[in-house]
Formats: C-alpha cells, sequence, structure tokens
C-alpha cells in the first residue's frame, strides 16, 4: 500500500518538477523553514496559528474548514482544509480497487504559546503514514514574536534512506521529491503568514 501512496505522490511531483526547472529551482532554494518576526506577543500569534476561527480570516492558500467554536486547538485534533491545502492519494484496497484518499491534518503537540506541532497522515491499509510535519516555534523578542516554522517529510525520508545503499538513481529521485513536497509546502506557508503578519499589524500597537 506504501507504495502506492508513494508512487502516486511520486508521478505528480516529477511531471511538475519535469515542467520547469527552473521553477523546481527556485521553489527548493528556500530549504525548509521559515523565520518571520511579528509584532505582538507570542500568545496573541499564537492564537491566531492555532485557533481555527482566526485562521479563516488570513490563511489564503487554503480553506478552513474546522473545527470551528473550540478555541485553541490540541493535541488529537484534525485540522479540515480544503482547497490548496486538500491532498488525496490514491492506494488499493484489498480487492486490489483504486481508492482515494484524503490527507488530514492531526495537531501532534500544542503547548501555548511557544510551539505548534501538525502532521499530515494518509491512511492505507489500516496504517496512518505520516506525509508532512510542520513544526512552530515561537519566541518572544521583545514587544514583537519571531516565528519559526520548519518542514520535513518523514515518509520519504525513510523511503530514501531505504533505498540509497542499493539505488543511487532511486535516492536521487527520492531525495529531489522530498525537496520538491517541503519546497511547495513552505512556499505555501509563507504565503499565509504574510497575510498574517500585515492582518496583525495592522490592528495590533506596536
Amino acid at each position: 500500500m506504501l507504495k502506492w501512496i508513494l508512487g502516486g505522490i511520486l508521478i505528480i511531483i516529477l511531471a511538475l518538477a519535469g515542467t520547469c526547472f527552473v521553477g523546481y529551482k527556485k521553489l527548493t532554494a528556500g530549504g525548509d523553514s521559515i523565520a518571520m518576526t511579528f509584532a505582538g506577543s507570542p500568545e496573541a500569534l499564537f492564537a491566531q496559528l492555532a485557533t481555527p476561527d482566526s485562521m479563516v480570516q488570513w490563511m489564503v492558500s487554503a480553506k478552513v474548514e474546522g473545527p470551528f467554536g473550540r478555541g485553541l486547538l490540541v493535541a488529537g485534533d484534525t485540522l479540515r482544509l480544503g482547497g490548496g491545502a486538500d491532498v488525496s492519494v490514491t492506494t488499493k484496497d484489498s480487492s486490489g480497487v483504486g481508492i482515494a484518499r484524503r490527507a488530514q491534518w492531526i495537531i501532534r503537540e500544542a503547548s501555548a504559546p511557544t510551539l505548534l506541532v501538525m502532521e499530515m497522515r494518509v491512511d492505507s491499509a489500516g496504517t496512518s503514514h505520516v506525509m508532512m510535519v510542520r513544526r512552530d516555534s515561537l519566541v518572544a523578542a521583545g514587544d514583537s514574536t519571531t516565528l519559526f516554522s520548519t518542514f520535513a517529510s518523514p515518509m520519504f525520508d525513510s523511503m530514501a534512506s531505504a533505498i540509497k545503499d542499493s539505488s543511487k538513481v532511486g535516492g536521487s529521485i527520492l531525495g529531489a521529491s522530498n525537496k520538491f513536497m517541503v519546497g511547495a509546502m513552505r512556499a505555501s506557508a509563507e504565503v499565509d503568514l504574510k497575510a498574517l503578519k500585515a492582518r496583525l499589524e495592522g490592528t495590533m500597537p506596536k
């Protein structure tokens, strides 16, 4: 089942990367992290990052679908995102029939106001695979707060490590795919964070 997941993702990633090598280089040049400073306290910024009711006001790369009316997200919650963040992969069930499965963002850790960790997971044959991990760390800096967001793809990392000794070409392809996926997620998040920064600094005292 895992091979089907990786195969579907790999085909999409390679097709996109192959259409524009320059775009691929630009997308991956930013690495796997973002550092951005916001006016206001860590508490105020964390509330924006970890409350779906607030996220819907500034997230532009995806449609926030809930959960609403519950305040801050906690470990174990499922953050429902549609639009650009709606990722589906096709796997086969026990009878060999292809099934599209929607990836879910699960909150792994939420320690207000300093840390928010979430995982993009997809289920296959009763096993949950982590496609992407996003880690947001907030650090107070005077009257401002610096946010450090990092991204990683454990599924691709483990696959690349498993085959790199037996296939240099396979390892290179998976490595490039990993960079593309992480770069795309980082670029999307950067757009959202810039929108959040503009919103906060337009409404909060500096």
